[in-house]
């Protein structure tokens, strides 16, 4: 039976499955016409010099407008890493570490074989107390460049800070091999040393130190601290008072000058170190100790005839305990010669 003109034919049932395979079977297919919109090489040179231009007024130091610029690019450019290292470098230089680490982190998550973004996220990390996590970056960083003298003492400073001054050693020292001009680099191995207890290995490397930086009063202390451990005493007085010269009156160092001074047998010196420490810091209980003893020897080898040392060494001694109670030899001390 002939179909009547002008109607449509069905098709047969059987193929009805096969119709979305027919663009296929006969070879042809509608491919829509796409149009790729990126950005334009006139918006590519406009996006360098926006970068370019926020990275001239960081160099200048005009953090806060260096900011405003970055952040300008990334609104347009999210995923443009320069730009996310150049924020975090300029909230880095306004100390805004909480908002300089956000923005290394994503420069190294989009980026993740770049130096600059790895060994700045470890800085951002290590200044907000995240040693185990900038650790990991300082790592990557060092990983990515490994004669980077910065990331290797990176690495030493912040194992010293978790208190791992026999894993600080060897990074730090990779650091002096990699720069041996950095001074800081220098007081890594210092601080490492002397945490191991190498006092006299410790002291080598601080006084390398002194001669690659300016003189600073926490490079002294450390002089001054291991010079104590070694009990080279004249070293001792002359660091206190380099010391409280660049500083000012220090009762640490005024106090361990005393401690010196009586090693020596000078005890008027000594009494006179401990009592410009007890000037400089009424609260210093250890310089108050160190009084009460040189006044107390002093009065013992008067033949307990110097009234005048005896009645400083009882008021030095009962100072020192009320400001810490928990002081065994200075009770018995007060208790045995009845001051």
């Amino acid at each position: 039976m002939q179909s009547e003109p002008g109607r449509h034919r069905r098709l047969p049932w059987a193929l009805l499955p096969l119709l979305p395979l027919l663009p296929l079977l006969t070879g042809c297919w509608l491919i829509p016409t796409v149009k790729h919109t990126g950005p334009t090489d006139e918006e590519l040179a406009l996006r360098d010099a926006e970068v370019a231009g926020a990275d001239a007024r960081l160099q200048d130091g005009a953090y806060r407008q260096a900011v405003y610029l970055f952040t300008a690019v990334l609104d347009d450019y999210p995923e443009n890493v320069p730009a996310w290292i150049g924020l975090g470098d300029a909230h880095a230089g306004l100390d805004e570490w909480i908002d300089a680490e956000p923005s290394y982190s994503q420069a190294a998550t989009l980026e993740p074989s770049n130096y600059n973004a790895q060994f700045g996220h470890g800085t951002a990390l290590q200044v907000l107390s995240r040693f185990g996590e900038a650790l990991g970056a300082y790592h990557r960083a060092l990983v990515i460049r490994p004669d980077s003298p910065k990331a290797a003492r990176g690495l030493g400073t912040t194992y010293l800070q978790l208190g791992r001054p026999e894993h600080a050693l060897p990074f730090a020292q990779r650091a002096v091999m990699l720069d041996s001009s950095d001074g800081r680099s220098w007081v890594a191995i210092g601080a490492a040393k002397e945490g191991t207890g190498d006092q006299e290995g410790a002291l080598q490397a601080y006084l390398s130190a002194s001669e690659r930086l300016t003189a600073s009063p926490q490079l002294l202390r450390n002089i001054l601290n291991v010079y104590v451990r070694l009990k080279r005493y004249r070293e001792v007085i002359g660091t206190a008072r380099s010391l409280g010269a660049l500083a000012g009156p220090v009762p640490h160092a005024l106090e361990r000058s005393g401690w010196a001074w009586f090693k020596l047998g000078q005890y008027d010196r000594s009494a006179e170190a401990y009592r410009s420490a007890t000037d400089a810091d009424p609260n210093w209980w250890r310089a108050w100790n160190g009084l009460g003893v040189t006044s107390l020897n002093r009065w013992l080898l008067s033949g307990k005839t110097d009234i005048d040392a005896r009645e400083e060494a009882s008021s030095a001694l009962r100072t020192s305990l009320r400001l810490n109670r928990k002081q065994t030899k200075v009770i018995n001390l007060v208790s045995r010669y009845s001051l």
